[in-house]
Protein backbone atom coordinates (compact mmCIF):
# COMPACT_ATOMS: atom_id res chain seq x y z
CA UNK A 1 0.00 0.00 0.00
CA UNK A 2 1.15 3.55 -0.77
CA UNK A 3 1.85 5.52 2.39
CA UNK A 4 2.07 9.29 2.51
CA UNK A 5 2.47 12.01 5.12
CA UNK A 6 -0.56 14.23 5.78
CA UNK A 7 -1.20 17.18 8.06
CA UNK A 8 -3.98 16.35 10.52
CA UNK A 9 -5.93 19.39 9.31
CA UNK A 10 -6.34 17.61 5.97
CA UNK A 11 -7.52 14.29 7.41
CA UNK A 12 -10.99 13.06 6.53
CA UNK A 13 -13.29 10.34 7.83
CA UNK A 14 -12.60 7.06 6.04
CA UNK A 15 -8.83 7.52 5.77
CA UNK A 16 -6.58 4.72 7.00
CA UNK A 17 -4.09 6.11 9.57
CA UNK A 18 -1.05 3.81 9.51
CA UNK A 19 1.48 5.82 11.53
CA UNK A 20 1.52 8.82 13.86
CA UNK A 21 4.12 11.56 14.35
CA UNK A 22 4.90 10.02 17.78
CA UNK A 23 5.08 6.53 19.29
CA UNK A 24 1.67 4.85 19.52
CA UNK A 25 2.24 4.16 23.23
CA UNK A 26 2.43 7.93 23.79
CA UNK A 27 -1.02 8.46 22.27
CA UNK A 28 -4.61 7.69 23.31
CA UNK A 29 -4.90 5.07 20.55
CA UNK A 30 -4.28 1.56 21.85
CA UNK A 31 -3.11 -0.24 18.72
CA UNK A 32 -1.24 0.74 15.61
CA UNK A 33 -3.31 1.47 12.51
CA UNK A 34 -7.04 2.18 12.16
CA UNK A 35 -9.57 3.69 9.79
CA UNK A 36 -11.00 7.02 10.96
CA UNK A 37 -14.73 6.36 11.42
CA UNK A 38 -16.13 9.24 13.46
CA UNK A 39 -15.83 12.98 13.94
CA UNK A 40 -14.66 12.34 17.52
CA UNK A 41 -11.76 10.23 16.27
CA UNK A 42 -10.88 12.89 13.74
CA UNK A 43 -10.90 15.59 16.41
CA UNK A 44 -8.81 13.46 18.78
CA UNK A 45 -6.19 12.92 16.07
CA UNK A 46 -6.05 16.67 15.45
CA UNK A 47 -5.61 17.34 19.19
CA UNK A 48 -2.90 14.70 19.54
CA UNK A 49 -0.76 15.00 16.40
CA UNK A 50 0.55 17.53 13.92
CA UNK A 51 0.77 15.03 11.07
CA UNK A 52 0.19 11.33 10.38
CA UNK A 53 0.93 8.80 7.64
CA UNK A 54 -2.03 7.37 5.76
CA UNK A 55 -2.42 4.40 3.44
CA UNK A 56 -4.13 5.39 0.23
CA UNK A 57 -5.71 1.95 -0.23
CA UNK A 58 -8.55 1.97 2.28
CA UNK A 59 -9.06 -1.36 4.02
CA UNK A 60 -12.17 -2.86 5.53
CA UNK A 61 -12.47 -2.51 9.28
CA UNK A 62 -12.23 -5.91 11.00
CA UNK A 63 -13.83 -6.93 14.30
CA UNK A 64 -10.80 -6.02 16.41
CA UNK A 65 -10.55 -2.56 14.82
CA UNK A 66 -14.23 -1.98 15.50
CA UNK A 67 -13.81 -2.95 19.17
CA UNK A 68 -10.84 -0.64 19.53
CA UNK A 69 -12.69 2.23 17.82
CA UNK A 70 -15.75 1.79 20.05
CA UNK A 71 -13.58 1.64 23.16
CA UNK A 72 -12.02 4.98 22.19
CA UNK A 73 -15.42 6.57 21.58
CA UNK A 74 -16.77 5.29 24.92
CA UNK A 75 -13.96 6.82 26.96
CA UNK A 76 -14.90 9.63 29.34
CA UNK A 77 -14.18 13.08 27.93
CA UNK A 78 -10.83 14.48 28.98
CA UNK A 79 -10.44 17.89 30.55
CA UNK A 80 -9.33 20.06 27.59
CA UNK A 81 -6.84 21.85 29.85
CA UNK A 82 -5.14 18.57 30.66
CA UNK A 83 -4.95 17.44 27.05
CA UNK A 84 -2.70 14.53 26.07
CA UNK A 85 -1.69 13.59 29.61
CA UNK A 86 -5.30 12.77 30.51
CA UNK A 87 -5.76 10.66 27.41
CA UNK A 88 -2.47 8.95 28.05
CA UNK A 89 -3.56 8.00 31.55
CA UNK A 90 -6.86 6.61 30.26
CA UNK A 91 -5.01 4.58 27.64
CA UNK A 92 -2.69 3.28 30.34
CA UNK A 93 -5.67 2.05 32.35
CA UNK A 94 -6.84 0.05 29.38
CA UNK A 95 -3.38 -1.39 28.89
CA UNK A 96 -3.40 -2.27 32.60
CA UNK A 97 -6.59 -4.29 32.13
CA UNK A 98 -4.82 -6.30 29.43
CA UNK A 99 -1.81 -6.67 31.70
CA UNK A 100 -3.96 -8.12 34.47
CA UNK A 101 -5.54 -10.65 32.13
CA UNK A 102 -2.07 -11.78 31.08
CA UNK A 103 -0.97 -11.84 34.73
CA UNK A 104 -3.65 -14.36 35.58
CA UNK A 105 -2.83 -16.35 32.46
CA UNK A 106 0.87 -16.40 33.43
CA UNK A 107 -0.03 -17.45 36.96
CA UNK A 108 -1.83 -20.49 35.55
CA UNK A 109 1.20 -21.33 33.39
CA UNK A 110 3.49 -21.02 36.45
CA UNK A 111 1.27 -23.37 38.43
CA UNK A 112 1.51 -25.91 35.62
CA UNK A 113 5.29 -25.47 35.56
CA UNK A 114 5.46 -25.74 39.36
CA UNK A 115 3.68 -29.09 39.30
CA UNK A 116 6.00 -30.36 36.58
CA UNK A 117 9.20 -29.23 38.33
CA UNK A 118 8.16 -30.83 41.62
CA UNK A 119 7.48 -34.14 39.85
CA UNK A 120 10.77 -33.76 37.97
CA UNK A 121 12.72 -33.35 41.20
CA UNK A 122 11.10 -36.44 42.68
CA UNK A 123 11.79 -38.47 39.53
CA UNK A 124 15.47 -37.54 39.54
CA UNK A 125 15.87 -38.22 43.26
CA UNK A 126 14.42 -41.72 42.85
CA UNK A 127 16.25 -42.51 39.62
CA UNK A 128 13.15 -42.52 37.42
CA UNK A 129 13.08 -41.36 33.79
CA UNK A 130 12.24 -37.69 33.38
CA UNK A 131 9.34 -36.50 31.23
CA UNK A 132 10.89 -34.21 28.62
CA UNK A 133 7.70 -34.12 26.53
CA UNK A 134 5.90 -32.38 29.39
CA UNK A 135 8.89 -30.06 29.80
CA UNK A 136 8.47 -28.98 26.18
CA UNK A 137 4.76 -28.40 26.75
CA UNK A 138 5.48 -26.22 29.79
CA UNK A 139 8.11 -24.21 27.91
CA UNK A 140 5.82 -23.69 24.91
CA UNK A 141 3.17 -22.26 27.24
CA UNK A 142 5.82 -20.00 28.80
CA UNK A 143 7.01 -18.70 25.44
CA UNK A 144 3.45 -17.93 24.33
CA UNK A 145 2.56 -16.00 27.49
CA UNK A 146 5.89 -14.25 28.03
CA UNK A 147 6.13 -12.92 24.49
CA UNK A 148 2.53 -11.66 24.76
CA UNK A 149 3.13 -9.74 28.01
CA UNK A 150 6.67 -9.96 29.43
CA UNK A 151 5.94 -7.57 32.31
CA UNK A 152 3.28 -9.89 33.74
CA UNK A 153 5.75 -12.78 33.66
CA UNK A 154 8.53 -10.70 35.21
CA UNK A 155 6.17 -9.46 37.95
CA UNK A 156 5.57 -13.00 39.15
CA UNK A 157 9.29 -13.82 39.34
CA UNK A 158 9.49 -11.36 42.26
CA UNK A 159 7.06 -13.40 44.38
CA UNK A 160 9.37 -15.84 46.11
CA UNK A 161 9.14 -18.14 49.10
CA UNK A 162 12.32 -19.56 50.64
CA UNK A 163 10.86 -22.99 51.36
CA UNK A 164 10.16 -23.56 47.65
CA UNK A 165 13.40 -22.06 46.37
CA UNK A 166 14.60 -24.89 44.12
CA UNK A 167 11.35 -25.25 42.16
CA UNK A 168 10.73 -21.50 41.98
CA UNK A 169 14.30 -20.84 40.89
CA UNK A 170 14.05 -23.24 37.95
CA UNK A 171 10.82 -21.58 36.81
CA UNK A 172 12.11 -18.05 37.34
CA UNK A 173 15.31 -18.69 35.41
CA UNK A 174 13.24 -20.09 32.53
CA UNK A 175 10.92 -17.06 32.57
CA UNK A 176 13.76 -14.55 32.78
CA UNK A 177 15.77 -16.34 30.09
CA UNK A 178 12.86 -16.44 27.67
CA UNK A 179 12.05 -12.77 28.30
CA UNK A 180 15.70 -11.77 27.93
CA UNK A 181 16.22 -13.84 24.78
CA UNK A 182 13.06 -12.33 23.27
CA UNK A 183 14.43 -8.87 24.13
CA UNK A 184 17.61 -9.78 22.26
CA UNK A 185 15.60 -10.78 19.18
CA UNK A 186 15.58 -14.58 19.32
CA UNK A 187 12.74 -16.26 17.40
CA UNK A 188 10.06 -18.57 18.87
CA UNK A 189 11.85 -21.86 18.20
CA UNK A 190 15.11 -20.54 19.68
CA UNK A 191 13.17 -19.27 22.71
CA UNK A 192 11.83 -22.78 23.26
CA UNK A 193 15.33 -24.29 23.14
CA UNK A 194 16.66 -21.69 25.59
CA UNK A 195 13.62 -22.06 27.83
CA UNK A 196 13.98 -25.84 27.93
CA UNK A 197 17.64 -25.62 28.94
CA UNK A 198 16.85 -22.95 31.53
CA UNK A 199 13.97 -24.93 33.05
CA UNK A 200 16.19 -28.01 33.39
CA UNK A 201 19.45 -26.21 34.20
CA UNK A 202 19.62 -27.29 37.85
CA UNK A 203 18.24 -30.81 37.52
CA UNK A 204 21.63 -32.18 38.58
CA UNK A 205 21.18 -30.63 42.05
CA UNK A 206 18.69 -33.38 42.83
CA UNK A 207 21.68 -35.75 43.05
CA UNK A 208 23.30 -33.59 45.76
CA UNK A 209 22.64 -34.67 49.37
CA UNK A 210 20.16 -32.24 51.04
CA UNK A 211 22.61 -31.82 53.92
CA UNK A 212 24.94 -30.04 51.47
CA UNK A 213 22.40 -28.44 49.13
CA UNK A 214 20.44 -26.83 51.98
CA UNK A 215 23.29 -26.29 54.43
CA UNK A 216 22.66 -23.01 56.31
CA UNK A 217 26.35 -22.37 57.01
CA UNK A 218 29.44 -21.94 54.86
CA UNK A 219 30.34 -24.90 52.65
CA UNK A 220 33.65 -26.66 53.12
CA UNK A 221 35.99 -27.02 50.14
CA UNK A 222 34.93 -30.66 49.79
CA UNK A 223 31.25 -29.78 49.92
CA UNK A 224 31.68 -27.11 47.27
CA UNK A 225 33.32 -29.67 44.99
CA UNK A 226 30.18 -31.78 45.34
CA UNK A 227 28.03 -28.76 44.42
CA UNK A 228 30.20 -28.10 41.37
CA UNK A 229 29.30 -31.52 39.97
CA UNK A 230 25.65 -30.61 39.40
CA UNK A 231 26.01 -29.17 35.86
CA UNK A 232 27.59 -32.38 34.57
CA UNK A 233 25.17 -34.55 36.57
CA UNK A 234 22.24 -32.67 35.06
CA UNK A 235 23.73 -32.82 31.58
CA UNK A 236 24.14 -36.60 31.77
CA UNK A 237 20.63 -37.11 33.17
CA UNK A 238 18.97 -35.06 30.44
CA UNK A 239 21.24 -36.25 27.64
CA UNK A 240 20.30 -39.79 28.59
CA UNK A 241 16.73 -39.19 27.47
CA UNK A 242 18.00 -38.91 23.89
CA UNK A 243 15.50 -36.25 22.84
CA UNK A 244 16.80 -32.92 24.15
CA UNK A 245 18.53 -30.68 21.57
CA UNK A 246 22.24 -29.81 21.92
CA UNK A 247 21.61 -26.09 22.55
CA UNK A 248 19.45 -26.94 25.57
CA UNK A 249 22.04 -29.45 26.81
CA UNK A 250 24.78 -26.80 26.54
CA UNK A 251 22.83 -24.51 28.85
CA UNK A 252 22.53 -27.29 31.44
CA UNK A 253 26.23 -28.16 31.34
CA UNK A 254 27.78 -24.70 30.98
CA UNK A 255 25.54 -22.28 32.93
CA UNK A 256 28.31 -21.85 35.55
CA UNK A 257 31.04 -21.08 33.02
CA UNK A 258 32.36 -17.51 32.99
CA UNK A 259 34.04 -15.43 30.27
CA UNK A 260 37.17 -15.05 32.43
CA UNK A 261 37.67 -18.83 32.43
CA UNK A 262 37.10 -19.08 36.19
CA UNK A 263 33.81 -20.94 35.92
CA UNK A 264 33.07 -24.67 36.04
CA UNK A 265 32.94 -27.51 35.10
CA UNK A 266 35.21 -27.09 32.05
CA UNK A 267 36.82 -23.69 32.54
CA UNK A 268 35.57 -22.32 29.22
CA UNK A 269 36.36 -18.70 28.44
CA UNK A 270 35.30 -15.89 26.11
CA UNK A 271 33.80 -16.96 22.81
CA UNK A 272 33.84 -20.61 23.86
CA UNK A 273 30.61 -19.84 25.74
CA UNK A 274 27.54 -19.21 23.59
CA UNK A 275 25.29 -16.20 24.09
CA UNK A 276 22.40 -18.54 24.90
CA UNK A 277 24.42 -20.01 27.78
CA UNK A 278 25.57 -16.60 29.04
CA UNK A 279 22.12 -15.03 29.01
CA UNK A 280 20.80 -17.99 31.02
CA UNK A 281 23.75 -17.68 33.42
CA UNK A 282 22.89 -14.00 33.98
CA UNK A 283 19.28 -14.91 34.78
CA UNK A 284 20.44 -17.73 37.06
CA UNK A 285 22.68 -15.46 39.13
CA UNK A 286 20.20 -12.57 39.21
CA UNK A 287 17.38 -14.74 40.55
CA UNK A 288 19.68 -16.45 43.05
CA UNK A 289 21.04 -13.26 44.62
CA UNK A 290 17.60 -11.63 44.83
CA UNK A 291 15.97 -14.69 46.46
CA UNK A 292 15.85 -15.76 50.09
CA UNK A 293 17.80 -18.94 50.75
CA UNK A 294 18.37 -20.98 53.89
CA UNK A 295 21.78 -19.34 54.22
CA UNK A 296 21.08 -15.73 53.19
CA UNK A 297 18.39 -13.13 52.56
CA UNK A 298 17.92 -12.01 48.98
CA UNK A 299 18.90 -8.47 48.09
CA UNK A 300 16.46 -5.98 46.46
CA UNK A 301 16.22 -6.08 42.68
CA UNK A 302 18.05 -2.79 42.11
CA UNK A 303 20.97 -3.96 44.24
CA UNK A 304 20.93 -7.22 42.32
CA UNK A 305 21.26 -5.33 39.03
CA UNK A 306 24.13 -3.28 40.44
CA UNK A 307 25.86 -6.48 41.56
CA UNK A 308 25.37 -7.97 38.09
CA UNK A 309 26.89 -4.88 36.53
CA UNK A 310 29.94 -5.21 38.76
CA UNK A 311 30.32 -8.89 37.82
CA UNK A 312 29.87 -8.24 34.12
CA UNK A 313 33.47 -7.80 32.88
CA UNK A 314 34.79 -11.02 34.40
CA UNK A 315 31.67 -13.17 34.29
CA UNK A 316 29.26 -12.37 31.47
CA UNK A 317 30.46 -9.42 29.39
CA UNK A 318 29.34 -5.85 30.02
CA UNK A 319 27.21 -5.41 26.88
CA UNK A 320 25.08 -8.46 27.64
CA UNK A 321 24.46 -7.36 31.24
CA UNK A 322 23.54 -3.87 30.03
CA UNK A 323 20.95 -5.46 27.75
CA UNK A 324 19.62 -7.47 30.68
CA UNK A 325 19.15 -4.29 32.68
CA UNK A 326 17.25 -2.78 29.74
CA UNK A 327 15.11 -5.93 29.60
CA UNK A 328 14.03 -6.02 33.26
CA UNK A 329 14.04 -2.25 33.74
CA UNK A 330 16.04 0.15 35.89
CA UNK A 331 13.28 -0.35 38.45
CA UNK A 332 12.40 -3.98 37.73
CA UNK A 333 8.77 -5.01 37.50
CA UNK A 334 7.67 -6.16 40.95
CA UNK A 335 10.04 -3.81 42.79
CA UNK A 336 8.70 -1.93 45.80
CA UNK A 337 9.50 1.78 45.46
CA UNK A 338 9.25 4.95 47.50
CA UNK A 339 8.23 7.98 45.47
CA UNK A 340 9.49 11.52 45.86
CA UNK A 341 6.21 12.48 47.51
CA UNK A 342 6.65 9.77 50.16
CA UNK A 343 4.10 7.28 48.80
CA UNK A 344 4.95 3.58 48.50
CA UNK A 345 4.07 1.55 45.41
CA UNK A 346 4.98 -1.57 43.49
CA UNK A 347 6.20 -1.38 39.88
CA UNK A 348 3.63 -3.04 37.62
CA UNK A 349 4.82 -2.30 34.09
CA UNK A 350 7.56 -0.31 32.43
CA UNK A 351 7.10 2.77 30.30
CA UNK A 352 9.52 2.43 27.35
CA UNK A 353 9.56 6.21 26.86
CA UNK A 354 10.13 7.00 30.53
CA UNK A 355 12.45 4.40 32.03
CA UNK A 356 12.67 6.34 35.30
CA UNK A 357 8.89 6.69 35.64
CA UNK A 358 7.18 3.28 35.40
CA UNK A 359 3.55 2.38 36.03
CA UNK A 360 3.00 1.61 39.72
CA UNK A 361 0.27 0.36 42.00
CA UNK A 362 0.18 2.71 44.99
CA UNK A 363 0.00 0.90 48.33
CA UNK A 364 0.54 3.58 50.99
CA UNK A 365 0.41 7.35 51.06
CA UNK A 366 3.10 9.63 52.47
CA UNK A 367 1.68 9.21 55.99
CA UNK A 368 1.76 5.43 55.86
CA UNK A 369 -1.95 4.94 55.32
CA UNK A 370 -3.05 2.15 52.97
CA UNK A 371 -4.64 3.11 49.68
CA UNK A 372 -7.98 1.30 49.66
CA UNK A 373 -8.79 0.40 47.00
CA UNK A 374 -5.37 0.16 45.39
CA UNK A 375 -4.52 2.92 42.93
CA UNK A 376 -2.76 2.50 39.59
CA UNK A 377 -0.84 5.40 38.09
CA UNK A 378 1.53 6.07 35.26
CA UNK A 379 4.18 8.18 36.97
CA UNK A 380 4.98 9.91 33.68
CA UNK A 381 1.34 10.87 33.07
CA UNK A 382 0.75 11.75 36.71
CA UNK A 383 3.74 14.11 36.70
CA UNK A 384 2.15 15.99 33.79
CA UNK A 385 -1.19 16.21 35.59
CA UNK A 386 0.08 17.07 39.07
CA UNK A 387 2.95 19.57 39.27
CA UNK A 388 2.66 20.07 43.02
CA UNK A 389 3.88 16.63 44.07
CA UNK A 390 7.02 14.70 43.16
CA UNK A 391 6.10 11.64 41.05
CA UNK A 392 9.65 10.36 40.53
CA UNK A 393 11.04 7.21 42.12
CA UNK A 394 13.21 8.14 45.10
CA UNK A 395 14.49 4.65 45.92
CA UNK A 396 13.71 0.94 45.93
CA UNK A 397 12.70 -0.33 49.37
CA UNK A 398 12.83 -3.73 51.05
CA UNK A 399 9.33 -5.12 51.59
CA UNK A 400 10.38 -6.83 54.81
CA UNK A 401 11.60 -3.60 56.36
CA UNK A 402 8.25 -1.86 55.91
CA UNK A 403 6.04 -4.85 56.62
CA UNK A 404 4.61 -5.59 53.17
CA UNK A 405 4.04 -9.23 52.16
CA UNK A 406 4.44 -9.20 48.40
CA UNK A 407 3.18 -12.76 47.97
CA UNK A 408 -0.01 -11.99 49.89
CA UNK A 409 -0.39 -8.75 47.96
CA UNK A 410 -0.34 -10.59 44.64
CA UNK A 411 -2.86 -13.16 45.82
CA UNK A 412 -5.16 -10.51 47.28
CA UNK A 413 -4.98 -7.74 44.72
CA UNK A 414 -4.04 -9.29 41.39
CA UNK A 415 -4.72 -12.96 41.15
CA UNK A 416 -8.16 -12.59 42.70
CA UNK A 417 -9.00 -9.66 40.41
CA UNK A 418 -10.96 -8.08 43.22
CA UNK A 419 -9.71 -4.48 43.14
CA UNK A 420 -10.93 -1.41 41.36
CA UNK A 421 -9.27 1.60 39.80
CA UNK A 422 -9.36 4.94 41.56
CA UNK A 423 -7.93 8.15 40.14
CA UNK A 424 -5.87 10.49 42.26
Amino acid sequence: MARRRMDVADLEIGMDVAELDRPWIDSPFLFQGFVVQTADELELLRETCRYVYVDDDRREEDAEDRTIRLSINMRPQANPERGGAEWRRIAMEERRAGFERELQRMHAVREHARGYVKNLMQDVRFGRAIDTDRARQVVTEMVDTITAQPDAALWLTQLKQAHEYTAQHSINVAVLSIAFAAHLGYGPEQLKLIGLGALLHDVGKMRIPPSILDKPGRLTAQEFEVIKRHPVEGYEIVKGTGDVPPQSLEIIRYHHERVSGRGYPDGLRGDQISTAVLLTAICDVYDAITSDRVYHHGIPADQGLNAMYQMAPSDFGRELVQEFIKCVGIYPVGSLVELGNGAIGVVMTRDPLNRLRPVVMLLRDSRGRDYLPRRFVSLAAQAELDHERDWTVRRVVDARQIGIDMHALAADELLSGGHQVVHI
